[in-house]
């Protein structure tokens, strides 16, 4: 039988929160105690594939946040399949847990918690995301904190969009330096250190056409990680995946840009600073 390797006690945390998996993400693709790929050091409890993009894994613990998703986290973000990955506990368990400390080192990386009382009522405490796309709050915190407090505000909301959506939260942080470059090339139009019209260009063309002024010589570094940005990261929305390792890829990608959006923001602010330009953003 199934999950005969468990205590009693867990056993009943692994059918409930079977259970409760089947009933969120489907019975497609189910697995019990099995490895995903070989590639990956871990052996969950069960796991099942709600999509042909995504893996829904749990590994069925009383001990939180254990060694075996620690050990593993690096092999399910480098995987070339989305996998979202979860711990199943006792409820008890979870409400012992000192300050919520092991709880909380848990949801910080990225997995997802399901509690299971001893009636075997089971309840997803945290719902996780492909861990390839966790940013945790921690590191946006650090990414955010030389950022203007409007700018903090728009990033915060375009996280909790990539959170659900990985492709729609790129776009908000995109849009959000298209509107920092369309202030400054404001400024510089009313200086008339570029020419009229510049602000009815795309991005792109606003950025070369600062880029190339002698007023914006200093700053070409901050215009042209800009302009690699959007050449890079602005259409990959618009690309829907073809298989999983491009739905991996896709999800890496969009990380990747949230980031260096960030960091472009506020290399931005600082060049604005330094001309005396107010960035102004809806």
């Amino acid at each position: 039988m199934p999950f005969d390797n468990l205590t009693e006690r867990l056993k009943i945390v692994a059918v409930s929160s079977l259970s409760l998996c089947r009933g969120n993400w489907g019975n497609n693709g189910l697995k019990k105690e099995e490895a995903i790929d070989p590639k990956i050091g871990w052996r969950p409890t069960f796991f099942l594939k709600p999509s042909k993009y995504l893996i829904v894994a749990v590994e069925v613990d009383d001990a939180i946040y254990p060694d075996s998703l620690r050990g593993a986290a690096d092999d399910i973000v480098n995987h070339d399949f989305p996998i979202c990955a979860y711990q199943a506990c006792s409820l008890d368990v979870y409400q012992s847990d000192p300050q919520m400390k092991r709880v909380n080192a848990l949801r910080n990386r990225g997995f997802g918690l399901i509690t299971v009382s001893t009636e075997g009522e089971a309840i997803v405490r945290d719902f996780a995301q492909p861990l390839a796309q966790f940013i945790s709050q921690e590191k946006l915190d650090g990414l955010l904190k030389a950022l203007s407090p409007k700018l903090k505000v728009k990033f915060k909301a375009a996280h909790t969009t990539y959170m659900a959506n990985v492709g729609q939260g790129l776009q908000e942080a995109g849009q959000i330096i298209e509107a920092i470059v369309l202030s400054i090339a404001e400024h510089a139009q009313s200086a008339t250190i570029v020419g009229s019209g510049t602000i009815n260009k795309s991005t792109a063309e606003m950025i070369d056409r600062l880029y190339a002024t002698q007023a914006f010589e200093p700053h070409r570094a901050a215009l042209g990680g800009t302009r690699n940005f959007v050449k890079n990261y602005r259409n990959i929305a618009s690309h829907p995946p073809k298989d999983p390792k491009q739905a991996a890829e896709k999800i890496r990608k969009c990380k990747e840009g949230f980031v260096a959006a960030i960091q472009l923001a506020s290399q931005l602010k600082e060049v604005a600073e330094r001309l005396g330009y107010r960035i102004k953003i809806a």
